[in-house]
């Protein structure tokens, strides 16, 4: 073998795995893009809807309480993970960016799916929102998963 096949063997694998890596980095974008409008469209919907606070008791003259619950199930995607352990080998720590975004994006949805489970249940207001979190092994220690849900009471005003 001569040194130019060689070297063009090479640069053929580092291309591939750059046209891998872009690939999927775009892929992963547009649909965070995509999941950031409908979120943003369905939390606009509910905007003056439904009233939502962190008080433990519902108001006198409401009716019809009921639990309402939201959940999420989330995984870092593998272009996270990495994109974030690039940072940390440069930075030398500090906050996950993408690894935060991916959970504000479940707290969001989480959120949103309990809004349409008070709204299906003819609710306009929710007392005692919570949210709660846990983790969902696959077994190998590795490829876990994290289950964010938000509950809450949700009744009627007159």
């Amino acid at each position: 073998m001569t040194p130019g096949f060689i070297l063009g063997m090479l640069a053929v694998i580092i291309g591939v795995q750059i046209l891998f890596f872009g690939g999927a980095w775009l892929a992963w974008r547009l649909a965070d893009r995509a999941l950031g409008k409908y979120l943003s469209a369905r939390e606009a919907h509910f905007r003056g809807r439904i009233l939502m606070t962190n008080l433990k008791h519902f108001p006198a003259g409401s009716y019809a309480p009921i639990l309402v619950t939201g959940t999420a199930v989330i995984a870092s995607s593998y272009i996270v993970s990495f994109l974030d352990s690039f940072q940390k080998l440069f930075e030398g720590g500090g906050e996950m960016a993408g690894c935060t975004g991916i959970c504000s994006d479940a707290r969001r949805l989480a959120l949103v799916r309990m809004l349409q489970d008070a709204e299906k249940s003819g609710a306009n207001a929710i007392c005692n929102v919570r949210f709660e979190t846990s983790t969902v092994s696959s077994g190998d220690g590795q490829n876990g998963c994290v289950e964010l849900i938000a509950y809450g009471t949700a009744f009627r005003t007159k």
